[in-house]
């Protein structure tokens, strides 16, 4: 699977699992990066909203940028698919792979962590199956 194809099936998931909303509401407007390629994701009250490739003059508009090489990528979900690997929030401390515009908006990833988290460990059920 290519990089970040996962997220599409991803979050269709997500949107139909109930299980979701119980985590919160989310309202972030994100960029997955894995190497040229871009995703945008948006997180609309409770569910995952649009997703589409952005480049990279959009990433202005976005409020958080997580970012990774494609390689990178690919492992991390891997190991979360096992149970192994750390959080988005542990592998940010860690590596610094969460980038705003402002402080106030990079308060958004530790408001948000368990939303986008739930996306991504979807995304590593995806990749697995």
């Amino acid at each position: 699977m290519a990089a970040l194809d996962w997220l599409e099936t991803a979050s269709d998931r997500l949107n139909n699992d109930s299980a979701y909303r119980d985590l919160g509401n989310a309202d972030v407007d994100i960029a997955f990066r894995a190497g040229k390629v871009i995703r945008r994701v948006r997180f609309e009250a409770f569910s995952v909203g649009d997703i589409e490739t952005i480049d990279e003059t959009v990433l202005r508009d976005v409020e958080l940028v997580i970012e990774m090489p494609a390689r990178d990528w690919t492992n991390y979900l891997k190991r979360r698919g096992k149970g192994d690997g750390p959080s988005l929030s542990g592998l940010d401390m860690e590596r610094g792979i969460v980038s705003a515009r402002s402080p106030l908006e990079r308060l958004k990833f530790d408001r948000f962590q368990r939303s986008i988290q739930a996306l991504v460990d979807e995304g590593a059920r995806v990749v697995a199956s």
